[in-house]
């Protein structure tokens, strides 16, 4: 198996796995890189570079001219994300799904590579691309399919509301005080009684998870496996927008141009905001 650059794990993502999932073992670096070499081999491919990431193995890799992610994951809820991703990629807005396999090393997913590929986070923009991320909320919001017996986002949200500290918050968004958090909670128990909260959405909106391929078109990756309410995905994708356009009127055209209830979104803003996502 040859490649442009050495393939390895990347130090920081091995020791951030065994901090994070102890039962992985130290040995989950050597167990990624021996199942690589047959996930390459079933799709005839060859692996080009590792690329950044905080708790999995990311490599991009060339099949005969095709661009592929081959991807590994430690995460128990692997299997969940991977029905999401494949949901969403059934709906157009994330990349198309090849394979999904469960090993030992974790979660295997091999899919399209969005190209270029350039994460909201990354790109210089003036405003919002309010039309293009309407684009892909709306496919969700008109989803109907079987729904499977996996957590929902409205529990993760609460076990941060109720967290006094978190290791993993939104810089951005600075401190929330214990009031703010209350209220948050009693406004995400209102959300959470209609049956809105039980469908199809991402849950991790974040703009590094939103990819601008050729074109403009824009595609959703690493979804966070639960399922919710669509509007806290829009509210996500508003509250991200804070360093180009006030989160709440990006809500506003955001849920104009994508058929949503702006209240509800609106509410949604409060929580996320809260619960520091």
């Amino acid at each position: 198996m040859t490649s442009a650059e050495p393939i390895a794990v990347p130090a920081n993502v091995a020791v951030a796995v065994r901090e994070e999932w102890p039962d992985a073992g130290n040995d989950w670096a050597e167990q990624v890189l021996e199942e690589l070499h047959d996930v390459c081999g079933r799709h005839r491919a060859r692996p080009i570079r590792v690329l950044p990431a905080r708790y999995g193995f990311v490599v991009a890799a060339d099949a005969s001219g095709q661009a592929l992610i081959i991807r590994a994951s430690p995460d128990p809820a692997g299997p969940n994300q991977a029905m999401v991703a494949s949901t969403l990629a059934d709906l157009g807005i994330a990349p198309r799904l090849h394979e999904v396999r469960v090993t030992r090393a974790g979660t295997w997913t091999v899919m399209d590579q969005v190209l270029p590929g350039t994460a909201l986070t990354d790109l210089e923009l003036a405003a919002p691309p309010v039309d293009a991320l309407a684009a892909v909320i709306r496919p969700m919001i008109v989803c109907d399919v079987p729904i499977p017996d996996v957590p929902r986002l409205s529990t993760w949200l609460r076990k941060r509301l109720h967290a006094d500290h978190l290791s993993d918050t939104a810089a951005s968004l600075g401190p929330v005080s214990p009031e703010a958090r209350r209220e948050a909670l009693r406004i995400l128990d209102s959300l959470t009684s209609n049956p809105a909260d039980t469908g199809i959405c991402h849950g991790d909106t974040s703009w590094g998870n939103v990819l601008q391929a050729r074109g403009g078109r824009l595609y959703l990756i690493d979804p966070r496996g639960m399922l919710g309410d669509v509007a806290y995905d829009a509210a996500v994708l508003a509250l991200k927008a804070a360093r180009l356009a006030p989160p709440t009127d990006v809500a506003k055209h955001l849920t104009d141009r994508a058929g949503l209830d702006l209240d509800r979104v609106y509410a949604w803003l409060i929580v996320a905001r809260a619960a520091r996502v």
